[in-house]
Order: structure tokens, then sequence, then C-alpha cells
């Protein structure tokens, strides 16, 4: 059994195929960075004075950018058969005052 163990753990982190619908709804925020770069600001004010903030976040994908309707397409192909997500490298960089 105690063989077994870590062959269970890594079988429950694999990735479940999933419906077409159901993997639509998934993909959505990975759209945003099919490019590679994705990022936002907010600026606000209330009793406490003005509010800022923001944030930008680059991967490895700007070397290979893929348009919105390419990167969903091979999102859902990919959580329908239940493959596991490319790994991709980054970095996020925020503010906030």
């Amino acid at each position: 059994m105690r063989r077994l163990a870590p062959f269970l753990i890594l079988a429950a982190c694999a990735p479940v195929p999933v419906s077409p619908e159901r993997a639509a709804q998934l993909c959505r925020d990975e759209v945003g960075l099919a490019d590679g770069v994705q990022g936002y600001v907010g600026v606000g004010a209330g009793t406490g004075g003005g509010k800022a903030k923001g944030s930008i976040t680059v991967t490895d994908r700007v070397f290979n950018p893929q348009s919105p309707d390419e990167a969903l397409a091979a999102c859902i192909d990919r959580r329908v058969s239940g493959a596991p997500q490319p790994t991709t490298f980054g970095i996020t960089v925020g503010a906030s005052s």
C-alpha cells in the first residue's frame, strides 16, 4: 500500500476531461494571456482620498503569441481531452496606493 501512495496522489492531481461547454467556461480567463501580456489599471476615490492600483503580467507566450480565437480553441481541446496545461513562465508586477 505504501508503494501505491505516490501514484494515488499523482492520479488525484491529473487533469480530468470535461464537456466542451464547461471547458469554454474554464478557458475564458486563459484567453487574456494568449499574446503573453495582460494588465489592468484601477482608479477610484472615497472618504479616505484617491486610490490607484495596477498590475501587468508578462509570460513566455510573448515569444509565440496566439490570437484569442486560437488560444480559446487550443484550451478547449486540451481540457476536453484531459491533457495538462502547458508550462509557462512569467512575472506579475503590481502596485497599489
